[in-house]
């Protein structure tokens, strides 16, 4: 069964999102932490997805646009936060997701989309189109 890809809402917290998410990383939030962070994450424009197999979420990747100076102001596109559970990775729901995602990045304007990955994942994105570009740094601050 193929996932069908759509703009998450309040209620996939509870029907397997959280869940999909810790494929990712530790979430260490209670629902009613989550429930607070979704809603701060509406508020500040960030679009998230899920990728759900009949009602139940499977997967995840969020949209962060950032409107820039250069290129006269026009929007960048970065792809975050891409995690799906691991009883149906087989089923291409990552591709599904970024291919949602990017697609929404260019109804929404955007000139460019970007995203941060593992070593071991550069082959998957660039099944996907996607090339490898910058050297990603980070600090850890807490």
């Amino acid at each position: 069964m193929q996932p069908v890809i759509r703009e998450m809402t309040g209620p996939d917290l509870a029907l397997g999102f959280l869940e999909s998410l810790t494929a990712l990383a530790e979430v260490n939030l209670s629902f009613e932490a989550a429930a607070e962070v979704f809603r701060a994450r509406l508020r500040a424009g960030v679009r998230t997805y899920v990728a759900c197999v009949g009602d139940h979420v499977v997967g995840t990747a969020s949209l962060v646009l950032e409107q820039k100076f250069i290129h006269k102001g026009g929007k960048v596109g970065h792809i975050e936060d891409v995690a799906v559970h691991p009883d149906c990775r087989h089923l291409r729901v990552g591709s599904a997701l970024v291919e949602h995602a990017t697609q929404q990045a260019r109804k929404l304007g955007c000139y460019k989309v970007i995203l941060s990955c593992f070593e071991r994942l550069v082959p998957f994105y660039e099944g996907l189109g996607y090339r490898r570009h910058d050297l990603g740094m980070r600090i850890d601050l807490g």
